[in-house]
Order: C-alpha cells, then sequence, then structure tokens
C-alpha cells in the first residue's frame, strides 16, 4: 500500500503561513512576559501546538483537519477565558477579541470550504 500524494490547496498554505506568524509571535512574547506566569505558560503551549499545526497543514496530514479544529476551539475558550480576567477589561481587551475573530476565520474556512475537506482524507492507493 502507497499513500498518495495530495497537492495542498492555496488557502490551506495561506493559513499555513498565518498560523507560523502566530506561532512565531507567541514565541517572540514569551520576552516580554514573566518566566512561569500564566501567559508565559499559555504562550509556550500556544507557540508549540501552533507550530504543529503548521506542520501538518503544510504537509498535508490526514490528522491536520481535525487537530486544527481542536487547536483554534482551545484558542477561543483561552480567549474568552482571558477576557474574564480583571488584567484584559481595559488595556489588553483587543488581544483576545482579534484571537477569537481569527480562530472563528479560520475554523469557518475548514470547514465552509468544500475543497479543504477532501484533502485531508486518508487515501490509499
Amino acid at each position: 500500500m502507497k499513500l498518495v500524494s495530495r497537492e495542498r490547496p492555496s488557502g490551506i498554505t495561506t493559513l499555513a503561513g498565518f498560523e507560523f506568524l502566530g506561532a512565531i509571535s507567541c514565541f517572540g512574547l514569551l520576552f516580554f512576559t514573566a518566566i512561569g506566569s500564566r501567559d508565559f505558560i499559555a504562550l509556550l503551549i500556544g507557540g508549540f501546538l501552533g507550530l504543529v499545526v503548521v506542520y501538518s497543514l503544510w504537509t498535508v496530514q490526514f490528522w491536520a483537519f481535525w487537530f486544527t479544529a481542536c487547536y483554534e476551539s482551545l484558542e477561543i475558550l483561552y480567549e474568552l477565558y482571558l477576557l474574564t480576567q480583571p488584567d484584559y477589561r481595559n488595556l489588553h481587551l483587543a488581544g483576545p477579541l482579534f484571537g477569537i475573530l481569527m480562530s472563528v476565520i479560520t475554523i469557518g474556512y475548514i470547514f465552509l470550504d468544500r475543497s479543504v475537506k477532501p484533502v485531508f482524507r486518508r487515501t490509499i492507493a
């Protein structure tokens, strides 16, 4: 049995690029966050999981579709949690709202674009 190689749609390439920028941003923000704080741990986990999402989308792994959906759903939940925290109510409100918007757009794209789901199906020739 040989796995059939699939061609990556341009939307997935763009999505992987944006996810890469997000992961790099997480790692960059670590320099401005107190080590061991809630935000430091979240940025570290988000950065590493973001790189896994980038790899899976770029190489069109069969598990990338659901991994990306779960990752973005967790991002939304964490951003909603941040909105309940007093630190994020005034000055940092734009960050979580932007994160929620980008995650919703990503989930909407992978679920609503008809060209995406078939690419991530496991096919054997």
